[in-house]
């Protein structure tokens, strides 16, 4: 049973033809029907059915038996990336903070109980890759997500927390605690940390960037391969600094924004 299912406004069709949509990401860029309806949860019958339809539509392209998205899915988001200017803002500090430390440095916004990335600025593509815009993660294993959900009021966060408990148990059994340290502290000191236990060989800063006046949450983090840090340079330096651009950035936004 989920908060849809008594719900009569609610375009079941519709949803169904997103999560589709949804589906494809750079690392699941060419899908067969079979392989869309076991990621979706969606029977095959109808991934038929929608696959076909949003093809003719010109969000889908086939090539033999696989979709991909078709440049006619770029216009459902190219309105909103031309009219954020918080990434053109923060696209300069965010790529010197990269070099800098020698990882990358991420915007990001929620997508239900995962994080989207937005803008990602890396050190050196040889060396170090990255996720890119429309990349998703889990919300409960990273800063990310503690810094987005560091900025819900009180009776949000209760929801999102239920939300990520149903949806992903073991996640929740195994992160659920460091989350919500993580949410503390980005409330306390500005930022969290977390050092390897996600993404192995690496630790990361989350910081809340802000959030506008559409309630949508802004956040960054910055992820740095443990070789390349001291033993307490993440807590000492990369959180702090990735808290002041941050600031930095609010400021030069309030600064532009009528």
């Amino acid at each position: 049973m989920t908060e849809t299912d008594h719900d009569a406004g609610f375009a079941t069709t519709l949803a169904k033809g997103l999560d589709v949509l949804r589906a494809f990401r750079p690392d699941r860029n060419s899908m067969s029907n079979v392989e869309i309806a076991a990621e979706t949860g969606i029977n095959r019958p109808t991934v038929a059915r929608l696959t076909y339809t949003l093809a003719k539509l010109g969000y889908l392209k086939q090539e033999k038996s696989k979709y991909r998205l078709s440049w006619g899915a770029l216009m459902l988001v190219n309105p909103l990336l031309i009219n954020a200017k918080i990434l053109q803002i923060a696209r300069p500090s965010m790529q010197k903070l990269a070099q800098d430390v020698g990882g990358t440095v991420s915007i990001g916004v929620i997508d239900r109980v995962n994080f989207m990335y937005l803008e990602t600025s890396r050190v050196n593509e040889n060396t170090w890759t990255s996720q890119d815009l429309g990349t998703i993660g889990p919300l409960l294993p990273a800063t990310i997500g503690h810094a987005l959900c560091a900025q819900l009021d009180d009776t949000e966060l209760g929801l999102k927390l239920e939300q990520m408990r149903r949806s992903a148990p073991e996640l929740w059994d195994k992160y659920s605690d460091a989350f919500m340290e993580g949410v503390a502290d980005c409330k306390s000191r500005g930022f969290s940390v977390v050092r390897g236990t996600w993404i192995p060989g690496t630790h990361s800063a989350g910081v809340p960037l802000l959030r506008d006046k559409n309630g949508e949450c802004f956040a960054m983090n910055c992820r740095v391969p443990i070789f390349r840090l001291s033993p307490n340079q993440i807590e000492e330096e990369v959180g702090p600094r990735l808290k002041s651009l941050a600031m930095n950035v609010r400021s030069q936004l309030a600064f532009v924004m009528p």
